[in-house]
């Protein structure tokens, strides 16, 4: 992800250097997922494994009718419950909420290095953002190949870009900006959980691939590689670039920056400094563009366990992509793009996060005892899971007792009147006789058909 291009991340919380090193180096939870998705090798992320995590059933399957239903099995019941309630703070929350943070610092970045010192106005910045929001769904809706060579050349950018900021700080590694790194770190709970909520955002991609777990070759194989190889390669970049900003800015300059890799480069780059924000534009649009392409296909998965209505499990018959995800997923950022509050959003995304990664966690930890003859290219340490699991109660708790916000209150409202849309929707079957024709007239408009794809039991 692309936080750490927008502020000195968690230094701006944690006061402290290398205490924001080591927050940032901070795994443990990607390897608890590397562990489940091997474990069930199922598209949804989250939503597979907190509604199989908790079924006990046959090592490894469900009977859906147990799950749907909820004949027999509480354990059941419990996972069709929570992964209904996650299906719908991703559907509403999480996905949409990222979308609008990645295009906000998109806009951001592109337009100040297109416009004076003075900075682009909040307006503007919006506008920008929306636009761009638009464009990427467009893309996505038209060509599943478009959106794949489109991210290639974005993550060319941000790679190119990690590497300026990187060698640059290396050769600067001697000026002595790490001394005393440890001064000033913070105790108190509030600065602590926020300061995990800013840097392990930029981390949060660790559960993306498993969205998309059935189109992988291989998914035991290769989803293991991709997180336990891949993600300390990012890490280490991303560290380096953190220590590129240590040794070339101050500490009052990191925490003054509301666009501290903008701040670095005038700094470092001079005269071509206008170079950076630009590409680091281009690096946040291919995180929104990836974003686009998994949110949908989201939705997709999510109407096929029947959380959503029948008509996201649909996809245009020219295309072959999912065009009704696109199109909601794409309104639901808009509308989070109009507060423009990038940090805000952050913190509002993390809370709905962190309770259900803490979750996710404690699938892991259920898997170990009811599907014990599964095979594990991976094992996180009971004990392990555990710590991380208290981890992720605190990051959920520490913020709403020490800095209660209306994000926080919106946020817990979305979750509560999921529990009642479950209870009328799914438990008492309520089906609203407008559904089938307005899905009949939405399939008919935009010339779709059911996805052949069907969910492994």
């Amino acid at each position: 992800m692309d936080y750490m291009w927008i502020r000195g991340s968690t230094q701006y919380y944690f006061d402290s250097k290398r205490s924001s090193l080591l927050l940032n180096s901070f795994i443990l939870g990607a390897l608890c997922y590397a562990e489940i998705g091997t474990v069930i090798p199922l598209s949804g992320a989250e939503l597979a494994y907190m509604k199989e995590g908790n079924c006990t059933i046959n090592y490894g399957t469900v009977d859906q009718s147990i799950c749907n239903i909820g004949i027999g099995s509480v354990h059941a019941r419990t996972g069709d419950i929570l992964a209904f309630v996650f299906s719908w703070a991703n559907t509403f929350i999480i996905l949409p909420s990222t979308a609008a943070i990645l295009t906000l610092t998109f806009s951001t970045y592109f337009l100040s290095g297109i416009m004076d010192n003075c900075g682009p106005p909040a307006e503007l910045v919006k506008m920008t953002a929306i636009f761009a929001i638009v464009v990427l769904a467009n893309v996505n809706a038209f060509s599943v190949t478009a959106a794949n060579r489109l991210n290639i050349v974005f993550t060319l950018c941000k790679v190119v870009t990690i590497l300026v900021i990187v060698t640059a700080g290396l050769v600067r590694i001697g000026q002595e900006n790490l001394k005393h790194s440890f001064h000033g770190t913070t105790n108190k709970p509030l600065r602590i959980a926020l300061a995990f909520y800013s840097g392990l955002w930029a981390y949060s991609g660790w559960g993306s691939l498993t969205t998309v777990t059935e189109e992988l070759k291989n998914p035991k194989k290769n989803l293991w590689l991709s997180i336990v190889v891949a993600l300390p390669i990012v890490i280490v970049l991303y560290v380096l670039t953190n220590i590129s900003y240590f040794t070339v800015m101050t500490k009052s300059a990191l925490l003054s920056s509301n666009a501290v890799a903008m701040t670095w480069g005038e700094v470092v780059l001079g005269s071509v400094a206008r170079v950076l924000p630009i590409l680091i534009a281009l690096s946040a649009l291919g995180s929104a563009n990836g974003l686009t392409y998994t949110s949908a296909r989201y939705c997709m998965v999510s109407a096929r366990y029947g959380y959503l209505p029948e008509i996201f499990s649909y996809i245009q018959k020219q295309r072959l992509t999912p065009l009704p995800g696109i199109i909601f997923q794409t309104i639901l950022a808009i509308i989070y793009c109009i507060p423009s509050d990038i940090e805000g959003l952050i913190n509002y995304f993390s809370f709905v996060s962190w309770l259900f990664c803490g979750l996710t966690f404690v699938a892991t930890l259920c898997c170990k005892f009811t599907k014990r003859d599964v095979l594990r290219l991976i094992k996180v340490p009971i004990p392990l899971v555990i710590f991380i699991i208290l981890i992720s109660i605190y990051l959920v708790i520490a913020p709403v007792i020490s800095y209660p916000n209306i994000g926080f209150l919106i946020a817990s409202i979305i979750l509560l009147l999921s529990l009642i849309v479950y209870y009328i929707f799914i438990f008492r079957q309520v089906q609203p006789k407008f559904m089938k024709k307005l899905n009949g007239s939405i399939e008919n408009f935009f010339n779709l058909t059911k996805s052949d794809i069907n969910i492994e039991t």
